[in-house]
């Protein structure tokens, strides 16, 4: 079973090492177009554990993820969260009976881009190579952030 999970480890190292975009690795931060917005790391961190559930006009974000697994999320996660998508199920399982649920997946960036484009209440993030005029970019991603806490139980 060791040999195994070490196997696995191994593959999965060697698809994330292999599969981010060689030229541009940063994730940027993406919003509507007509939100004036600045959030830090920590709001955003705040804002996909649903911690922070309004923007500053009282109206509710929408918190926009990639597919668990995938490069995107697993390299924002351990950007924003301090741990990738494992990290968080015990977390999410809470929060479940707590009556909050994760915020919602989408498969591709494009589907990312374009639900932040047509929804002003929307958040969400994609490399920012792939980042353009129908969307705002409001923080950029290079490193992880390791100051952040595990979320609490």
């Amino acid at each position: 079973m060791r040999r195994l999970a070490a196997i696995a480890s191994l593959l999965i190292s060697a698809v994330l090492a292999t599969s981010a975009p060689a030229a541009d690795s940063t994730i940027a931060v993406i919003i509507h177009r007509d939100r004036r917005a600045a959030l830090t790391v920590h709001d955003l961190s705040n804002v996909y554990l649903k911690k922070r559930r309004f923007w500053e006009d009282g109206t509710p974000v929408v918190p926009i993820n990639r597919e668990a697994g995938s490069i995107p999320r697993e390299t924002f996660s351990r950007r924003v969260l301090g741990g990738g998508s494992p990290t968080f199920a015990d977390y999410w399982n809470d929060q479940y009976f707590h009556g909050s649920f994760p915020p919602m997946t989408l498969s591709s960036s494009d589907a990312v881009k374009r639900y932040v484009a047509a929804d002003v209440n929307a958040i969400g993030y994609v490399w920012l190579s792939e980042a353009d005029d129908s969307v705002r970019v409001i923080l950029q991603l290079d490193e992880p952030v390791s100051s952040l806490p595990a979320p609490e139980h």
